[in-house]
C-alpha cells in the first residue's frame, strides 16, 4: 500500500482544484464570453494602424454637420469648407459630403441575405468607407428621412474630418487608397475600410464613436441600432 501524499504535494493539487472549480462547474456563465473575447482580440491584432493623413487647410467660420438615418444605417454629412477635397473621385470639392462605414459584404456587395447578415453580426469582417458628394444639403437630397444638425466651429470640424479619415486605408503619402470599383446601387464611392466590422461595432456605433473621438459630448457605449445612435444626439437640432 502506498504512503499517503505529503502535505507539500497535496496542497498544490487542492489549490488548483479550488481555483478551477468555478470554471468547471459554471461553464454556462463564462463560455458565452469566450467567443466575443476571441473576436475582440483578433480585431485588435489584425486591424491595421491608422495611416498618415495629408494635412487639411484650416477651415474658416462655422459649418454645418448632419447625422442622417436611412432606416437601419446612419451617415455623417459635412458642409465642406473651401479648399477641402474630401469628396469622391470626380466630386472632390463637392459642397456637401457624406461619410459612412459598414460591413463590406452587406454594404458594398449588397449581400443582404440571412447568411450575409449573420456573417456581418457574428464574425469579424472587412469593412468599407463610403464617400458621396452632393450639390445640396441632406435635407433636400434625402427628403423625409430622420435628420439632425449641429454647427461646428473650425477646431471641431477639423477634428471630425481627421477622425473620419482614420476609417479608411491610406497610402504612405497620406492619401486614401484607390477606391473600389463603382457600385451600380450607389452614387458615391467605396474604399477599403481599416477597422473590422462585427455586431457590436456596427455602422451606427461608428457614427457616434466618430463624433465622440472628435471631442463631441456623446457616448457610443452600447450603440448598435439607428434609434440608439440618434437618441445620443440630444444636443443636436432635429431637422425632421
Amino acid at each position: 500500500m502506498s504512503a499517503p501524499a505529503s502535505p507539500s504535494r497535496a496542497t498544490p493539487g487542492l489549490a488548483r482544484r479550488a481555483l478551477t472549480w468555478p470554471l468547471r462547474h459554471y461553464r454556462w456563465l463564462w463560455l458565452p464570453w469566450v467567443y466575443p473575447l476571441l473576436c475582440w482580440l483578433f480585431m485588435e491584432v489584425a486591424t491595421p494602424a491608422p495611416g498618415v493623413i495629408a494635412p487639411l487647410p484650416e477651415p474658416v467660420g462655422r459649418h454645418r454637420v448632419w447625422v442622417l438615418g436611412y432606416g437601419y444605417h446612419t451617415a455623417i454629412f459635412l458642409e465642406q469648407p473651401r479648399g477641402w477635397r474630401l469628396g469622391p473621385p470626380g466630386r472632390e470639392a463637392a459642397p456637401f459630403v457624406e461619410f459612412a462605414w459598414g460591413d463590406r459584404g452587406w454594404f458594398y456587395d449588397s449581400d443582404m441575405s440571412w447568411l450575409g447578415g449573420a456573417n456581418a453580426i457574428l464574425l469579424p469582417s472587412r469593412s468599407v468607407y463610403y464617400v458621396a458628394g452632393y450639390d445640396e444639403p441632406p435635407a433636400r437630397a434625402w427628403p423625409g428621412l430622420p435628420l439632425l444638425e449641429r454647427e461646428f466651429n473650425e477646431t471641431e470640424l477639423l477634428a471630425l474630418a481627421l477622425v473620419l479619415e482614420r476609417s479608411v486605408l491610406r497610402t504612405p503619402e497620406g492619401a486614401r487608397v484607390e477606391a473600389l470599383p463603382p457600385s451600380p446601387e450607389y452614387d458615391g464611392r467605396f474604399y477599403p475600410g481599416r477597422p473590422y466590422y462585427i455586431g457590436w461595432n456596427s455602422c451606427n456605433h461608428w457614427t457616434i464613436a466618430a463624433l465622440e473621438q472628435a471631442g463631441q459630448e456623446v457616448s457610443a457605449l452600447g450603440v448598435v441600432t439607428q434609434e440608439q445612435a440618434l437618441s445620443r444626439l440630444k444636443q443636436w437640432r432635429t431637422v425632421r
